[in-house]
């Protein structure tokens, strides 16, 4: 596909350490990725800045990498339902694919996580996981 290899417009992070965040206006995509082992501070750092990359940009699409994140704890899942999701609800996104590792449980872990949320009445935005970037942008720019 040519979503795969379509360039994004703008890095926004300024610690590429950690996680970076990348911002396409063409496509109207935010992207977040961790680049190695995530600590519930680094979550929320990241997480907290990409909410505020998407107030101020305003992009339709989110895709968030989040094989890294396999290792969090109640607490981490916790403060993404209770602080991430509520603040993503409100926001410009009206698709979120994550991308996952390919096997059951971690998918059954990530669902779990996000099961209250499914309702796309309530959460505001439709939610999918994916194993690859490729499947995951295809899903992003099907038509509805």
């Amino acid at each position: 596909m040519i979503l795969q290899h379509a360039l994004i417009s703008e890095t926004v992070t300024t610690d590429q350490s950690l996680y970076s965040i990348r911002y396409s206006e063409p496509l109207s995509l935010v992207e977040i990725t961790w680049n190695g082992l995530v600590t519930s501070q680094g979550l929320q750092a990241a997480l907290t800045h990409l909410i505020e990359v998407i107030e101020d940009k305003q992009p339709r699409y989110l895709l968030a990498d989040t094989r890294r994140l396999n290792s969090l704890g109640t607490e981490d899942h916790n403060w993404v339902k209770h602080s991430f999701l509520p603040a993503l609800s409100t926001s410009s996104i009206v698709k979120f694919a994550r991308i996952t590792e390919p096997d059951v449980f971690t998918h059954a872990i990530i669902d779990s996580l996000l099961s209250y949320v499914q309702g796309e009445e309530y959460f505001g935005c439709i939610m999918r996981s994916f194993n690859d970037r490729e499947a995951a942008l295809d899903w992003l720019y099907a038509t509805i």
